[in-house]
Protein backbone atom coordinates (compact mmCIF):
# COMPACT_ATOMS: atom_id res chain seq x y z
CA UNK A 1 0.00 0.00 0.00
CA UNK A 2 1.64 3.54 -0.74
CA UNK A 3 2.33 5.75 1.67
CA UNK A 4 -0.46 8.20 1.26
CA UNK A 5 -3.40 5.89 0.98
CA UNK A 6 -2.30 4.48 4.50
CA UNK A 7 -2.43 7.99 5.80
CA UNK A 8 -5.40 8.40 4.03
CA UNK A 9 -6.65 4.92 5.88
CA UNK A 10 -5.73 6.24 9.81
CA UNK A 11 -7.22 9.68 9.24
CA UNK A 12 -10.46 8.30 8.18
CA UNK A 13 -10.45 5.52 11.46
CA UNK A 14 -9.11 8.55 13.86
CA UNK A 15 -12.12 10.94 12.90
CA UNK A 16 -14.64 9.87 15.17
CA UNK A 17 -12.30 10.12 17.90
CA UNK A 18 -11.23 13.36 17.04
CA UNK A 19 -14.72 15.08 16.43
CA UNK A 20 -15.59 13.12 19.88
CA UNK A 21 -13.47 16.11 20.88
CA UNK A 22 -14.53 18.64 19.53
CA UNK A 23 -18.61 18.08 21.25
CA UNK A 24 -19.83 20.42 23.55
CA UNK A 25 -19.62 18.95 27.78
CA UNK A 26 -23.17 17.96 28.57
CA UNK A 27 -23.82 20.18 31.36
CA UNK A 28 -26.09 18.57 34.76
CA UNK A 29 -29.27 20.91 34.83
CA UNK A 30 -29.71 20.85 38.46
CA UNK A 31 -26.06 21.98 38.68
CA UNK A 32 -27.56 25.06 37.29
CA UNK A 33 -30.01 25.72 39.98
CA UNK A 34 -29.56 28.92 41.76
CA UNK A 35 -30.29 27.11 45.38
CA UNK A 36 -30.27 29.95 47.67
CA UNK A 37 -31.75 32.54 45.61
CA UNK A 38 -35.82 33.79 46.17
CA UNK A 39 -37.23 35.27 42.60
CA UNK A 40 -40.59 36.92 43.26
CA UNK A 41 -42.89 35.93 40.65
CA UNK A 42 -46.64 35.38 39.46
CA UNK A 43 -47.98 31.59 38.70
CA UNK A 44 -47.39 32.65 35.25
CA UNK A 45 -44.23 33.92 35.71
CA UNK A 46 -43.44 30.72 37.79
CA UNK A 47 -45.40 28.52 34.38
CA UNK A 48 -43.41 30.34 31.93
CA UNK A 49 -39.89 29.35 33.23
CA UNK A 50 -37.84 27.39 30.70
CA UNK A 51 -34.12 28.24 31.09
CA UNK A 52 -31.86 26.51 33.22
CA UNK A 53 -30.67 28.98 35.65
CA UNK A 54 -34.15 29.05 37.95
CA UNK A 55 -34.17 29.74 41.59
CA UNK A 56 -34.52 27.08 44.17
CA UNK A 57 -37.32 29.41 46.00
CA UNK A 58 -40.00 31.84 44.42
CA UNK A 59 -42.07 34.01 46.22
CA UNK A 60 -45.68 34.31 44.15
CA UNK A 61 -47.61 37.59 44.07
CA UNK A 62 -50.88 36.76 42.78
CA UNK A 63 -53.03 38.46 45.40
CA UNK A 64 -55.28 35.71 47.52
CA UNK A 65 -52.45 33.02 46.21
CA UNK A 66 -49.51 34.89 47.87
CA UNK A 67 -46.89 31.80 49.34
CA UNK A 68 -43.32 30.61 49.13
CA UNK A 69 -42.67 27.48 46.75
CA UNK A 70 -39.60 25.45 46.47
CA UNK A 71 -38.12 23.84 43.98
CA UNK A 72 -38.44 20.08 44.43
CA UNK A 73 -35.65 18.37 41.96
CA UNK A 74 -36.54 14.61 42.09
CA UNK A 75 -40.30 15.28 41.09
CA UNK A 76 -40.64 14.45 37.23
CA UNK A 77 -44.74 14.08 37.63
CA UNK A 78 -46.87 15.79 39.93
CA UNK A 79 -49.67 17.70 37.79
CA UNK A 80 -50.01 21.26 38.78
CA UNK A 81 -52.94 22.16 40.50
CA UNK A 82 -52.29 25.78 41.15
CA UNK A 83 -52.48 25.47 44.41
CA UNK A 84 -50.15 23.63 46.02
CA UNK A 85 -47.90 22.34 42.78
CA UNK A 86 -46.53 24.56 39.84
CA UNK A 87 -45.21 23.30 36.68
CA UNK A 88 -42.62 25.20 34.65
CA UNK A 89 -42.68 25.24 30.72
CA UNK A 90 -39.08 23.40 31.57
CA UNK A 91 -41.10 20.45 33.66
CA UNK A 92 -39.70 21.62 36.81
CA UNK A 93 -42.01 21.02 39.92
CA UNK A 94 -42.28 24.20 42.84
CA UNK A 95 -44.06 23.27 45.99
CA UNK A 96 -46.08 25.48 48.56
CA UNK A 97 -44.73 25.71 51.47
CA UNK A 98 -47.47 26.22 54.13
CA UNK A 99 -48.63 24.85 57.61
CA UNK A 100 -52.24 24.55 59.06
CA UNK A 101 -54.68 24.45 56.50
CA UNK A 102 -54.82 25.16 52.53
CA UNK A 103 -57.53 27.61 50.98
CA UNK A 104 -59.51 26.32 48.30
CA UNK A 105 -58.76 29.83 46.03
CA UNK A 106 -55.51 28.54 46.07
CA UNK A 107 -56.98 26.01 43.59
CA UNK A 108 -59.09 28.64 41.68
CA UNK A 109 -62.13 27.52 43.47
CA UNK A 110 -64.01 30.67 42.76
CA UNK A 111 -67.73 32.36 42.92
CA UNK A 112 -67.31 32.92 39.24
CA UNK A 113 -66.34 29.73 38.35
CA UNK A 114 -69.57 27.79 36.67
CA UNK A 115 -68.20 24.71 37.96
CA UNK A 116 -66.01 24.74 40.82
CA UNK A 117 -65.87 20.95 40.81
CA UNK A 118 -62.77 19.85 39.09
CA UNK A 119 -60.93 22.80 41.19
CA UNK A 120 -62.38 21.63 44.18
CA UNK A 121 -61.46 18.13 43.54
CA UNK A 122 -58.06 18.60 43.15
CA UNK A 123 -57.98 21.31 46.34
CA UNK A 124 -59.10 17.67 48.05
CA UNK A 125 -56.50 15.59 46.28
CA UNK A 126 -54.03 17.48 47.88
CA UNK A 127 -54.70 19.36 50.91
CA UNK A 128 -55.46 17.11 54.59
CA UNK A 129 -57.58 20.21 55.65
CA UNK A 130 -59.44 22.43 53.29
CA UNK A 131 -60.94 26.18 54.21
CA UNK A 132 -63.80 27.68 51.58
CA UNK A 133 -63.52 30.99 51.42
CA UNK A 134 -66.65 32.91 51.52
CA UNK A 135 -68.77 33.44 49.23
CA UNK A 136 -71.64 31.50 46.77
CA UNK A 137 -70.61 28.85 44.27
CA UNK A 138 -71.76 26.23 41.58
CA UNK A 139 -70.73 23.13 41.49
CA UNK A 140 -72.07 20.48 38.34
CA UNK A 141 -70.13 17.63 38.88
CA UNK A 142 -69.74 15.29 41.92
CA UNK A 143 -66.32 15.85 43.83
CA UNK A 144 -64.95 12.45 45.49
CA UNK A 145 -63.57 13.17 49.02
CA UNK A 146 -60.34 11.01 49.97
CA UNK A 147 -60.25 9.69 53.54
CA UNK A 148 -58.23 11.67 56.35
CA UNK A 149 -59.53 14.94 55.31
CA UNK A 150 -60.76 18.28 56.69
CA UNK A 151 -63.49 20.15 54.73
CA UNK A 152 -64.70 23.51 56.26
CA UNK A 153 -65.61 26.68 55.88
CA UNK A 154 -67.43 29.81 58.21
CA UNK A 155 -70.69 28.18 59.21
CA UNK A 156 -73.16 30.29 57.22
CA UNK A 157 -71.13 32.31 55.05
CA UNK A 158 -70.76 29.79 52.31
CA UNK A 159 -73.45 28.24 49.73
CA UNK A 160 -72.17 25.86 47.08
CA UNK A 161 -75.54 25.44 44.28
CA UNK A 162 -76.09 22.51 42.72
CA UNK A 163 -77.88 23.15 39.35
CA UNK A 164 -77.31 19.74 37.65
CA UNK A 165 -76.43 17.28 40.51
CA UNK A 166 -77.74 16.47 43.62
CA UNK A 167 -74.12 14.82 45.05
CA UNK A 168 -71.75 17.01 46.18
CA UNK A 169 -69.35 15.18 48.07
CA UNK A 170 -69.10 11.20 47.69
CA UNK A 171 -66.81 8.78 49.28
CA UNK A 172 -63.72 7.38 47.01
CA UNK A 173 -64.66 4.93 43.96
CA UNK A 174 -62.74 2.28 45.14
CA UNK A 175 -64.31 0.23 48.15
CA UNK A 176 -61.21 -0.94 49.24
CA UNK A 177 -60.07 2.40 50.55
CA UNK A 178 -60.90 3.07 54.09
CA UNK A 179 -62.89 6.51 54.38
CA UNK A 180 -61.95 7.25 57.73
CA UNK A 181 -60.91 10.98 59.50
CA UNK A 182 -63.21 12.88 57.63
CA UNK A 183 -65.02 16.14 58.86
CA UNK A 184 -67.11 18.36 57.02
CA UNK A 185 -67.96 21.31 58.91
CA UNK A 186 -69.88 24.72 58.10
CA UNK A 187 -71.00 24.09 54.43
CA UNK A 188 -74.55 25.24 52.80
CA UNK A 189 -76.14 23.69 49.81
CA UNK A 190 -78.83 25.18 47.76
CA UNK A 191 -80.19 22.01 45.59
CA UNK A 192 -82.39 22.54 42.22
CA UNK A 193 -80.96 20.38 40.03
CA UNK A 194 -83.88 19.57 37.52
CA UNK A 195 -82.31 15.95 36.60
CA UNK A 196 -82.68 12.77 37.90
CA UNK A 197 -81.34 11.94 41.39
CA UNK A 198 -81.31 8.95 43.92
CA UNK A 199 -78.49 9.71 45.99
CA UNK A 200 -78.25 13.36 47.72
CA UNK A 201 -76.08 15.95 48.63
CA UNK A 202 -73.19 13.76 51.13
CA UNK A 203 -73.19 10.22 49.90
CA UNK A 204 -70.78 7.35 51.36
CA UNK A 205 -71.39 4.05 49.52
CA UNK A 206 -68.62 1.64 49.32
CA UNK A 207 -65.90 1.78 51.90
CA UNK A 208 -65.52 1.13 55.37
CA UNK A 209 -65.67 4.16 57.52
CA UNK A 210 -64.47 5.56 60.67
CA UNK A 211 -64.35 8.66 62.76
CA UNK A 212 -66.82 10.62 60.45
CA UNK A 213 -67.76 14.03 61.08
CA UNK A 214 -70.56 16.19 59.57
CA UNK A 215 -71.56 19.07 61.64
CA UNK A 216 -72.85 23.02 61.31
CA UNK A 217 -73.66 22.49 57.72
CA UNK A 218 -76.88 23.74 55.63
CA UNK A 219 -79.05 22.12 52.39
CA UNK A 220 -82.18 22.29 51.47
CA UNK A 221 -83.82 20.82 47.98
CA UNK A 222 -87.20 22.53 48.00
CA UNK A 223 -86.56 23.91 44.35
CA UNK A 224 -85.09 19.98 42.95
CA UNK A 225 -86.99 17.67 41.02
CA UNK A 226 -86.48 14.71 42.63
CA UNK A 227 -86.97 13.16 45.91
CA UNK A 228 -83.39 12.72 47.73
CA UNK A 229 -81.51 12.47 50.61
CA UNK A 230 -79.29 15.40 52.35
CA UNK A 231 -76.55 12.18 54.04
CA UNK A 232 -76.55 8.62 52.85
CA UNK A 233 -74.36 6.39 54.71
CA UNK A 234 -74.78 2.93 53.39
CA UNK A 235 -72.79 0.05 54.60
CA UNK A 236 -71.76 -2.48 52.58
CA UNK A 237 -71.24 -6.41 52.52
CA UNK A 238 -68.06 -7.02 54.72
CA UNK A 239 -68.13 -3.13 55.94
CA UNK A 240 -68.27 -1.40 58.56
CA UNK A 241 -69.06 2.01 60.18
CA UNK A 242 -68.06 3.38 63.68
CA UNK A 243 -67.76 6.40 65.38
CA UNK A 244 -69.99 8.98 62.91
CA UNK A 245 -71.37 11.86 64.75
CA UNK A 246 -73.96 14.21 62.77
CA UNK A 247 -74.15 17.45 64.65
CA UNK A 248 -75.69 20.83 64.51
CA UNK A 249 -76.54 20.81 60.87
CA UNK A 250 -79.60 22.73 59.46
CA UNK A 251 -81.22 20.41 56.50
CA UNK A 252 -84.37 20.12 54.92
CA UNK A 253 -84.12 17.22 52.48
CA UNK A 254 -87.27 15.96 50.27
CA UNK A 255 -86.67 12.18 51.17
CA UNK A 256 -84.45 11.67 54.63
CA UNK A 257 -81.65 14.15 56.10
CA UNK A 258 -79.99 11.07 57.29
CA UNK A 259 -80.25 7.86 56.51
CA UNK A 260 -77.64 5.70 57.75
CA UNK A 261 -78.00 1.93 57.40
CA UNK A 262 -76.76 -1.58 57.37
CA UNK A 263 -78.68 -4.13 55.34
CA UNK A 264 -76.28 -6.20 53.49
CA UNK A 265 -74.87 -7.72 56.64
CA UNK A 266 -77.44 -10.29 58.31
CA UNK A 267 -77.05 -10.23 62.00
CA UNK A 268 -73.81 -8.37 62.17
CA UNK A 269 -73.64 -5.39 63.89
CA UNK A 270 -71.29 -3.56 61.84
CA UNK A 271 -72.40 -0.20 62.40
CA UNK A 272 -71.06 1.13 65.71
CA UNK A 273 -71.36 4.46 68.25
CA UNK A 274 -73.61 6.34 65.95
CA UNK A 275 -74.73 9.59 67.13
CA UNK A 276 -77.19 12.39 65.98
CA UNK A 277 -76.90 15.49 67.87
CA UNK A 278 -78.46 18.96 67.59
CA UNK A 279 -80.08 19.43 64.07
CA UNK A 280 -83.15 21.01 63.33
CA UNK A 281 -84.42 18.82 60.51
CA UNK A 282 -87.72 20.29 58.87
CA UNK A 283 -89.41 19.36 55.86
CA UNK A 284 -88.82 16.16 55.09
CA UNK A 285 -90.13 12.11 53.86
CA UNK A 286 -88.21 10.91 56.94
CA UNK A 287 -85.99 12.83 59.13
CA UNK A 288 -83.56 10.75 60.56
CA UNK A 289 -83.55 6.98 59.48
CA UNK A 290 -81.07 4.21 61.05
CA UNK A 291 -81.91 0.92 60.06
CA UNK A 292 -80.63 -2.39 60.51
CA UNK A 293 -77.89 -4.43 62.87
CA UNK A 294 -75.93 -1.56 64.63
CA UNK A 295 -74.84 -0.99 68.10
CA UNK A 296 -74.82 2.24 70.37
CA UNK A 297 -76.78 4.65 68.11
CA UNK A 298 -77.82 8.27 70.12
CA UNK A 299 -80.50 10.01 68.55
CA UNK A 300 -80.64 13.36 71.08
CA UNK A 301 -81.54 17.44 71.17
CA UNK A 302 -82.78 17.37 67.76
CA UNK A 303 -85.61 19.31 66.71
CA UNK A 304 -87.61 17.82 63.34
CA UNK A 305 -90.54 19.62 61.96
CA UNK A 306 -92.82 18.51 59.38
CA UNK A 307 -91.95 15.38 58.60
CA UNK A 308 -94.34 14.15 56.41
CA UNK A 309 -93.69 10.14 57.15
CA UNK A 310 -91.27 9.30 60.17
CA UNK A 311 -89.39 11.90 62.16
CA UNK A 312 -87.36 9.25 64.04
CA UNK A 313 -87.23 6.41 62.75
CA UNK A 314 -85.30 3.33 64.53
CA UNK A 315 -85.35 -0.25 61.87
CA UNK A 316 -84.83 -2.94 62.86
CA UNK A 317 -83.15 -5.19 65.27
CA UNK A 318 -80.40 -2.31 66.81
CA UNK A 319 -78.88 -2.69 69.95
CA UNK A 320 -78.47 0.08 73.01
CA UNK A 321 -80.72 2.68 71.16
CA UNK A 322 -81.31 6.27 72.75
CA UNK A 323 -83.66 8.87 71.87
CA UNK A 324 -83.75 11.62 74.25
CA UNK A 325 -84.50 14.98 74.71
CA UNK A 326 -85.40 15.67 71.00
CA UNK A 327 -88.15 18.70 69.91
CA UNK A 328 -91.37 17.79 67.57
CA UNK A 329 -93.86 20.67 65.67
CA UNK A 330 -96.08 19.90 63.16
CA UNK A 331 -96.96 17.51 61.17
CA UNK A 332 -96.10 13.43 61.03
CA UNK A 333 -97.29 10.30 60.56
CA UNK A 334 -95.48 8.87 63.09
CA UNK A 335 -92.74 11.28 65.37
CA UNK A 336 -90.94 8.02 66.44
CA UNK A 337 -91.18 4.70 64.94
CA UNK A 338 -89.27 1.50 66.33
CA UNK A 339 -90.32 -0.33 63.02
CA UNK A 340 -90.03 -4.11 61.41
CA UNK A 341 -90.88 -6.19 64.58
CA UNK A 342 -87.02 -6.71 65.41
CA UNK A 343 -86.66 -8.77 62.39
CA UNK A 344 -84.28 -6.14 60.52
CA UNK A 345 -81.11 -8.57 59.61
CA UNK A 346 -80.51 -9.07 63.26
CA UNK A 347 -81.61 -10.12 66.79
CA UNK A 348 -83.50 -7.71 69.20
CA UNK A 349 -81.05 -7.51 72.43
CA UNK A 350 -81.81 -5.56 75.34
CA UNK A 351 -84.84 -2.16 74.85
CA UNK A 352 -83.87 1.52 73.55
CA UNK A 353 -84.22 4.34 76.26
CA UNK A 354 -86.66 6.97 74.58
CA UNK A 355 -86.54 9.86 77.30
CA UNK A 356 -87.06 13.76 77.65
CA UNK A 357 -88.63 14.28 74.18
CA UNK A 358 -91.22 17.01 73.70
CA UNK A 359 -93.98 18.83 71.52
CA UNK A 360 -94.08 22.17 70.50
CA UNK A 361 -97.46 22.67 71.02
CA UNK A 362 -99.61 20.07 69.25
CA UNK A 363 -98.34 18.25 66.02
CA UNK A 364 -100.35 15.87 63.81
CA UNK A 365 -99.46 12.12 64.44
CA UNK A 366 -98.71 9.57 67.07
CA UNK A 367 -95.55 7.41 68.43
CA UNK A 368 -95.26 3.95 67.22
CA UNK A 369 -92.83 0.87 68.71
CA UNK A 370 -92.67 -2.42 67.06
CA UNK A 371 -89.19 -2.80 68.31
CA UNK A 372 -88.74 -1.24 71.56
CA UNK A 373 -87.89 -4.59 73.26
CA UNK A 374 -87.42 -4.12 77.40
CA UNK A 375 -87.24 -0.62 76.51
CA UNK A 376 -87.61 2.48 79.23
CA UNK A 377 -89.87 5.33 78.05
CA UNK A 378 -89.75 8.40 80.65
CA UNK A 379 -90.30 11.51 81.10
CA UNK A 380 -91.65 12.29 77.63
CA UNK A 381 -94.28 15.06 76.86
CA UNK A 382 -96.29 14.66 73.94
CA UNK A 383 -99.89 16.33 72.77
CA UNK A 384 -100.87 14.68 69.84
CA UNK A 385 -103.63 13.75 67.44
CA UNK A 386 -102.40 10.03 67.33
CA UNK A 387 -101.59 8.17 69.97
CA UNK A 388 -98.54 6.04 71.61
CA UNK A 389 -98.55 2.59 69.90
CA UNK A 390 -96.83 -0.31 71.90
CA UNK A 391 -96.96 -2.88 69.06
CA UNK A 392 -95.78 -6.98 68.77
CA UNK A 393 -94.20 -9.36 71.01
CA UNK A 394 -90.99 -7.60 70.44
CA UNK A 395 -91.87 -4.96 72.17
CA UNK A 396 -91.57 -7.36 75.81
CA UNK A 397 -90.69 -6.04 79.22
CA UNK A 398 -90.42 -2.51 79.22
CA UNK A 399 -91.40 0.34 81.57
CA UNK A 400 -93.03 3.34 81.04
CA UNK A 401 -92.89 6.07 83.08
CA UNK A 402 -93.68 9.50 84.55
CA UNK A 403 -94.45 10.47 80.75
CA UNK A 404 -97.13 12.75 79.41
CA UNK A 405 -99.25 11.65 76.55
CA UNK A 406 -102.25 14.28 75.62
CA UNK A 407 -104.49 12.86 72.96
CA UNK A 408 -107.21 14.99 70.48
CA UNK A 409 -107.81 11.34 68.86
CA UNK A 410 -109.40 7.88 70.73
CA UNK A 411 -106.65 6.25 72.83
CA UNK A 412 -103.81 7.59 74.47
CA UNK A 413 -102.31 4.67 74.59
CA UNK A 414 -102.73 1.06 73.19
CA UNK A 415 -100.69 -1.54 73.80
CA UNK A 416 -101.11 -4.26 71.03
CA UNK A 417 -99.61 -7.61 71.29
CA UNK A 418 -96.79 -6.32 73.66
CA UNK A 419 -96.63 -8.26 76.84
CA UNK A 420 -94.88 -7.73 80.32
CA UNK A 421 -94.61 -3.70 80.03
CA UNK A 422 -95.15 -1.47 83.14
CA UNK A 423 -97.20 1.47 82.98
CA UNK A 424 -96.17 3.59 85.72
CA UNK A 425 -96.91 7.33 86.96
CA UNK A 426 -97.92 8.18 83.90
CA UNK A 427 -100.54 10.99 82.96
CA UNK A 428 -102.87 9.85 79.79
CA UNK A 429 -105.35 11.76 78.71
CA UNK A 430 -107.44 11.61 75.40
CA UNK A 431 -109.80 14.46 77.40
CA UNK A 432 -111.47 15.73 74.12
CA UNK A 433 -112.63 12.38 72.83
CA UNK A 434 -116.07 11.84 73.12
CA UNK A 435 -116.65 8.15 72.00
CA UNK A 436 -117.00 5.10 73.83
CA UNK A 437 -113.41 4.45 73.75
CA UNK A 438 -110.92 3.59 76.26
CA UNK A 439 -107.71 6.00 77.28
CA UNK A 440 -105.44 3.50 77.66
CA UNK A 441 -105.82 -0.02 76.19
CA UNK A 442 -104.40 -3.07 76.19
CA UNK A 443 -105.59 -5.71 73.16
CA UNK A 444 -104.67 -8.40 71.83
CA UNK A 445 -103.73 -12.48 73.23
CA UNK A 446 -100.34 -11.30 73.39
CA UNK A 447 -100.82 -8.51 75.89
CA UNK A 448 -100.36 -10.27 78.86
CA UNK A 449 -99.34 -9.51 82.07
CA UNK A 450 -99.78 -5.41 81.50
CA UNK A 451 -99.37 -3.46 84.45
CA UNK A 452 -100.94 -0.20 84.84
CA UNK A 453 -100.04 1.49 88.46
CA UNK A 454 -100.15 5.02 89.85
CA UNK A 455 -101.14 6.82 86.76
CA UNK A 456 -103.38 9.99 86.43
CA UNK A 457 -105.89 9.07 83.56
CA UNK A 458 -108.13 11.98 81.96
CA UNK A 459 -110.85 10.10 79.92
CA UNK A 460 -113.01 11.17 77.05
CA UNK A 461 -117.08 12.22 78.08
CA UNK A 462 -118.22 8.73 76.60
CA UNK A 463 -115.43 6.75 77.33
CA UNK A 464 -113.75 4.45 79.92
CA UNK A 465 -110.24 4.95 81.58
CA UNK A 466 -108.33 1.76 80.72
CA UNK A 467 -109.96 -1.74 79.57
CA UNK A 468 -108.51 -4.79 78.47
CA UNK A 469 -109.87 -6.81 75.18
CA UNK A 470 -109.47 -9.52 72.31
CA UNK A 471 -107.73 -11.59 74.96
CA UNK A 472 -105.40 -8.96 76.98
CA UNK A 473 -104.60 -9.13 80.46
CA UNK A 474 -104.09 -5.64 82.46
CA UNK A 475 -103.87 -5.49 86.62
CA UNK A 476 -105.07 -1.93 87.18
CA UNK A 477 -104.11 -0.36 90.89
CA UNK A 478 -103.62 3.04 92.20
CA UNK A 479 -104.51 5.15 88.91
CA UNK A 480 -106.73 8.47 89.42
CA UNK A 481 -109.00 10.34 87.80
CA UNK A 482 -108.40 14.56 86.64
CA UNK A 483 -109.84 15.59 90.21
CA UNK A 484 -107.65 13.05 91.80
CA UNK A 485 -109.91 10.58 92.75
CA UNK A 486 -109.11 6.50 92.69
CA UNK A 487 -110.17 4.92 89.44
CA UNK A 488 -111.94 1.74 90.37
Amino acid sequence: MKINQLTHLMLLLAMPLLLSYCKPTEVDPDTLVRTTATDTLSIAGVRSLAKLDIPGTVRITDAGREGVYRLDIADKTSVDNMGTVLVTAGGRRYKRQYVGAANAYWFNVTTDDTDIGPELQAAVDAAVELVIPDGTYTQRTTVRLPGNRILRANAGKVTINLPATYVSLASPVSNSLTFGNVTIDGLGWVVSSQEKGTYGVITIDGPTVSNLTIQNCTSTDAAAKDSTNFLTLKIQTGKTANNVLIQNNNIGAKRMAFEIFNHDNFNVYAGTNIRVAGNVVHDCHFGISLSGPMDGNTVVDNELRNCSLYGIEIAGALRNVVITNNRFAGKFDKLIIGSNDGQGNGTLQGGMEVSGNRTLGTCIGGVQLFNAGAANVNRNSLSLTGRLEIISPSSNGGTYNQNVIETTGDNAVICDNAPNNKFLNNTFSNRTNGANIATFRAYGANAQNVTLNGNRIIKGKGGVSFDAVDGATLTATDNINEAGAPIQ
